[in-house]
């Protein structure tokens, strides 16, 4: 289903950017 392909790359987009974020900041974590 495209569906399920665009939302299981937008959870990933997702998640990338949560874990860059917290990486960039620490203190946040």
């Amino acid at each position: 289903m495209l569906v399920d392909y665009i939302l299981g790359g937008a959870v990933t987009l997702f998640l990338l950017a949560y874990l860059t974020y917290t990486l960039v900041r620490p203190e946040r974590f």
